[in-house]
């Protein structure tokens, strides 16, 4: 039974929490805006092909770093969140109110999340110069995924890639 619980949150949680997508070849991928920006990885990549510039790579570094400190700070509220609407939902008699309510503090965490990574990703592109971005787009996969969500991974990957 708690098996089952626990699948289910997972299942609620996961269609709650997915950006808003499209299917394209039977894989999910993000919205389209995010095709706007690009990832700090995607750049770290190809910082020598860009051109990246000492003062482009400390800027981007030190929005990467206070992405990360928030992230992580986010994340632990999250887990304790999600810990707490778990238990509420083991009960054999579940309070309806107590877990939605909960429930909206596990979605208003994962939305700051969200924030938290698209604010990198445009202060990663307004880092950047029009010519390199162009550069970018030309070398960005055209069928990578954009966003996984904010249970993706480790914090410091907050670009939504796994390293």
């Amino acid at each position: 039974m708690k098996r089952t619980v626990r699948l289910t949150v997972a299942a609620f949680a996961l269609s709650c929490t997915a950006a808003p997508a499209g299917v394209m070849g039977g894989r999910m991928r993000g919205p389209g805006f995010l095709r706007q920006l690009f990832s700090p990885s995607l750049i770290m990549q190809h910082q020598s092909d860009i051109g990246l510039t000492d003062a482009q790579r400390t800027a981007i570094t030190k929005a990467i770093t206070d992405a990360e400190k928030d992230a992580l700070e986010i994340r632990w509220q999250l887990e304790e969140k999600t810990a707490a609407l778990t238990k509420l939902l083991a009960a054999d008699s579940v309070d309806e109110a107590a877990a939605l309510s909960q429930v909206d503090e596990v979605l208003r965490l994962e939305d700051r999340m969200k924030r938290v990574r698209l604010g990198l990703m445009i202060r990663v592109k307004n880092a950047l110069t029009p010519s390199q971005q162009e550069t970018l787009r030309k070398l960005q996969p055209p069928d990578r995924r954009e966003w996984r969500g904010p249970g993706a991974g480790n914090p410091a990957h907050l670009d939504g890639h796994e390293p």
